[in-house]
């Protein structure tokens, strides 16, 4: 395994390149395994409504797909090496998002430059049956063929990718307010990770302000995409979309982190990567996620000398619990998924490490 340098925000590990004529292959069938887990691992969330499990695995089965459309990418092109972040990730470097970002703007020109996939499949068949020859440059066509068709969807996991927009109530007061529920998901460019958005707002209407409808607003989702840094504290992220808008009220905003991923690509020094790699064979992998949220109390009107100023909602952070504190949250919820074999090594030698958990480990079929 050798590294190749190419932004200094990434340290060598975060950046690091596999080595060997099957190593991708192997990494790809990895991840999905561990991802194709966690889906089934998800009905067993406590303490989410059954909308936002549905949301999160709507946007686990995208992270699939991207992981899916790599494999196809890296499949043909040999000059250049998919970058992974060992390192309390487990997932690709951030790069590989705004490199896909870029595929994505170029597909159909690369497409129409392409050969149509049944005509390159006509062409090896040709190659194998009747003239015996190597059809590998045949083979690379069909899947960077492959690969721009399933840029085509709009199913996949992408540096930001926007949800839906859901009315759960519409209220009876003055100002018509409806009750929405929006989700979103981002690649995190610090973690190489995967977070998943909900949002639950008030959005109270105004008759001579068109766009103080949310589904009137075009840059609703534009906003939300620049408002959305999975490194801030949630609540800095839940105060600024209230400060961005007069008339959408945040009421609850949760996160979920999804990884690391600890196993056999894992090169850091946590606590799960050293026991894994000192009592457990490569084929055994340990995976986290959290949950985090932010809820509102209340509202107060802002003071303005010129106005009786604007209404802002108050977050509540639980000073009580000092994680709670540091992150700038109401709460949060730690799961993990593992094998049966270091469950059980975990009890008999860790128990204190299981029992932060907001839900039986979930234990998947080994």
């Amino acid at each position: 395994m050798k590294t190749i340098d190419i932004n200094n925000h990434f340290t060598e590990l975060d950046r690091s390149v596999l080595e060997g004529e099957n190593a991708y292959a192997d990494y790809f069938n990895y991840v999905k395994n561990c991802l194709e887990i966690l889906l089934n691992s998800i009905d067993n969330l406590t303490g989410q409504s059954p909308l936002e499990v549905k949301v999160l695995k709507q946007f686990a089965q995208k992270f699939l797909n991207t992981i899916e459309a790599f494999r196809l990418k890296y499949a043909y092109d040999k000059t250049n090496s998919m970058l992974v972040d060992l390192t309390e990730s487990g997932f690709p470097n951030f790069m590989e998002f705004k490199k896909l970002n870029d595929d994505i703007a170029k597909k159909d020109i690369a497409l129409a430059q392409l050969p149509s996939k049944d005509s390159l499949k006509q062409s090896i068949l040709d190659n194998l049956i009747r003239k015996k020859t190597d059809p590998l440059k045949l083979l690379n066509q069909l899947s960077k063929s492959s690969y721009y068709i399933r840029l085509q969807w709009t199913n996949l996991f992408t540096e930001f990718t926007p949800g839906g927009l859901e009315l759960l109530n519409q209220h009876t007061d003055e100002n018509k307010t409806r009750t929405y529920f929006y989700s979103w998901a981002s690649y995190d460019s610090v973690t190489n990770k995967p977070y998943v958005y909900t949002m639950v707002f008030d959005n109270p209407l105004k008759a001579k302000e068109p766009t103080s409808d949310v589904t009137h607003d075009a840059t609703f989702e534009e906003t939300i995409k620049r408002l959305t840094h999975n490194s801030s504290p949630l609540k800095v992220i839940a105060s600024d979309i209230d400060n961005a808008y007069e008339h959408i009220m945040p009421k609850v905003l949760k996160r979920i982190e999804i990884g690391p991923i600890f196993g056999k690509y894992s090169r850091d020094k946590h606590a799960y990567t050293i026991m894994l790699r000192k009592h457990f064979p490569d084929d055994q992998f340990l995976m986290t996620y959290k949950t985090e949220v932010v809820f509102s109390t209340g509202e107060r009107r802002t003071k303005s000398f010129l106005s009786k100023g604007e209404l802002r909602q108050i977050f509540h952070i639980d000073e009580s619990n000092k994680e709670c504190m540091e992150r700038m949250i109401s709460d949060m919820h730690s799961y993990m998924i593992t094998s049966h074999d270091v469950l059980q090594y975990l009890n008999d030698t860790e128990p204190e490490m299981l029992k932060s958990l907001a839900a039986p480990v979930h234990v998947y079929d080994e």
